[in-house]
């Protein structure tokens, strides 16, 4: 007797991706975090009582909204000399630091996460902030790890999966702009870089760039070649 095989196989949690939009509205530039070591991805339904006395004693509720957060234990990060910590992780300690001291609007940021596989169903975007950043200690021998509360603010918005398409897709540029005369150092954010290559791999216009380091598969620095002046009649 033939045995029937399974026809379910089961996700794992690290298929999800958080990233990060770190430029200044109405600008987007969207980074990964990287070194999640645990994460919680949480919406709630808000209720309250709708018990009335035809119910009987039985328990009733209204949805009156919802609210949504991320809660991840990263790893915290240094660049591979130790001398700086991650740009992100910076960031989110920065925005930590401005909630505290002024109005928490003033510290919301855009969050999104995706399946980074490409798969459809659960990917949103939204505004947030930092709610908490808690280092979690330890002995002498342990890891620098932070369990970060991100906070929503607002909806929480479907999207396209950023992941879901091969094609390489740029976000944001720091600097926005430079000098005609190129030879500036440019950081460009994005998805689906792991696959650019070769000399023609990074254009500024239609010109190549003079060079580029491929970062990670969302973070490009490249040196911009010279305006070329158009040609005359």
């Amino acid at each position: 007797m033939a045995t029937t095989p399974t026809t379910r196989v089961t996700a794992l949690a690290r298929r999800m991706r958080v990233d990060i939009d770190t430029a200044t509205y109405p600008a987007s530039q969207y980074q990964q975090l990287i070194g999640i070591e645990e994460l919680k991805l949480i919406e709630e339904l808000r209720t309250e009582s709708d018990e009335t006395y035809e119910d009987d004693g039985a328990a009733r509720e209204a949805v009156t909204g919802y609210n949504w957060r991320i809660e991840a234990k990263i790893k915290h990060s240094t660049n591979a000399a130790g001398t700086s910590i991650d740009s992100v992780h910076a960031f989110l300690r920065n925005r930590f630091n401005a909630a505290k001291a002024s109005n928490v609007a003033s510290a919301e940021f855009g969050v999104r996460w995706y399946d980074r596989n490409g798969l459809a169903g659960d990917s949103f975007e939204g505004r947030a902030y930092v709610k908490a950043w808690p280092h979690d200690g330890g002995g002498t021998g342990a890891l620098d790890t932070v369990s970060v509360v991100i906070q929503g603010q607002g909806p929480l918005t479907p999207i396209t999966n950023p992941a879901a398409s091969a094609v390489p897709a740029v976000t944001g540029l720091n600097p926005a702009g430079g000098p005609t005369a190129g030879g500036n150092l440019v950081n460009i954010y994005g998805s689906k870089f792991t696959g650019v290559t070769g000399a023609t791999g990074v254009k500024f216009g239609a010109n190549n760039a003079t060079n580029y380091t491929l970062v990670s598969d969302t973070h490009i620095v490249a040196t911009a070649r010279p305006v070329l002046p158009a040609p005359s009649r």
